[in-house]
């Protein structure tokens, strides 16, 4: 049994809780939160011990993973401290707000014993798991294009998430806090590390806050990314999340929110059985659902790998780079020219 504590019972962490409820082999046990009603009320909730403070949860000896499900400024010092107290660790996105911070993270984990794990659910939808196979088997041949889009309305979004959004200090902005999903697809499913980006944006809220954006990148071995994202959809709005990646031999066509994958390929795609066609779309789930989406599944995969000593498919290393590709945009944004993306060590 893993006995879990979740610190920040904002959206996110009240959807893991009731993620985890439902998975086999996990209970949480313990809970955090600086508000005293919600704290009560989670608490409750899940039979679990509330406390007011991270530190105290940490020396909670029954706690045996620590979900950081915070404002994105915590997570650093919150990080250190579930290391220091050798806990396994799930921790959200973006994983840190700084380059001296990941350095400092990656210090801490050089040989820690324990699982982490990020939350960048994308690579747990069926769909993209689905589309893995396919580029493992070598359906799409050497893949020279990959193209991501996320488009969504934030027009609720400090009622549903907190104001902290909107705050660069807090939460990183738009490009640190969102887009990091699309650059740890664009490494996952190419294979291929980022090398250098261009940028523009677009600023349609006032202040220094980032609302849209477009990004073009080199990979290793010549292909190429875009990823372009946007906060400004209607009001209450679907979300439109989109990959599509092109290859010397066949296609993939992804569309999360609507719930579909399509492949087509000259090397054939297994419709049945060893029966083969050149096309064919798969149906898939929404990332939030509680039958097979993918942060359920995500969370699963995290209490298998703690429960039989597996590494997790997402490391802290994939954070970490996924936020040095974030700030290589911003640097474009900021000179008008094509950056290359610097890695830490």
């Amino acid at each position: 049994m893993v006995r879990i504590g979740i610190i920040g019972l904002g959206w996110m962490g009240c959807l893991h809780a009731s993620y985890l409820s439902g998975i086999d082999d996990c209970q949480v046990v313990a809970v955090c939160d600086k508000d005293p009603e919600l704290l009560q009320k989670v608490a409750a909730k899940y039979d679990a011990r509330g406390y007011a403070e991270y530190q105290e949860l940490l020396l909670d000896e029954e706690v045996d993973a620590v979900y950081i499900v915070t404002p994105q400024k915590y997570h650093f010092k919150i990080a250190m401290a579930t290391i220091a107290a050798q806990k396994h660790m799930l921790c959200e996105k973006p994983l840190a707000l700084t380059e001296e911070e990941i350095s400092a993270l990656r210090t801490a984990v050089s040989d820690y014993p324990k699982k982490i794990i990020i939350d960048f659910p994308q690579r747990f939808s069926v769909a993209t798991q689905e589309a893995m196979e396919e580029i493992h088997r070598g359906a799409l041949g050497d893949i020279h294009f990959m193209r991501c889009n996320f488009r969504f309305s934030m027009k609720k979004h400090a009622e549903i998430h907190g104001a902290w959004v909107f705050d660069k200090a807090q939460g990183g902005g738009l490009i640190l806090e969102s887009s990091v999903h699309m650059w740890d697809a664009v490494r996952y499913m190419t294979g291929r590390e980022v090398k250098s980006v261009v940028a523009v944006a677009h600023n349609n809220m006032g202040g220094n806050f980032e609302d849209s954006f477009v990004a073009i990148a080199h990979l290793e071995g010549g292909a190429i990314a875009c990823v372009d994202m946007s906060g400004w959809l209607p009001e209450d709005a679907v979300c439109d999340k989109r990959f599509e990646l092109m290859g010397n031999d066949g296609m993939i066509y992804l569309d999360e929110m609507r719930n579909f994958m399509t492949i087509q390929s000259e090397k054939g795609v297994e419709n049945n059985p060893s029966a083969f066609t050149t096309s064919m779309t798969h149906k898939d789930v929404l990332w939030h659902s509680h039958i097979a989406g993918g942060v359920k599944r995500l969370n699963k995969h995290f209490i298998r790998c703690i429960l039989r000593d597996e590494t997790p498919l997402i490391s802290l290393e994939d954070g970490a780079r996924a936020c040095e590709i974030t700030w290589s945009v911003v640097k474009s944004l900021e000179s008008g020219k094509l950056e290359e993306v610097t890695y830490g060590k």
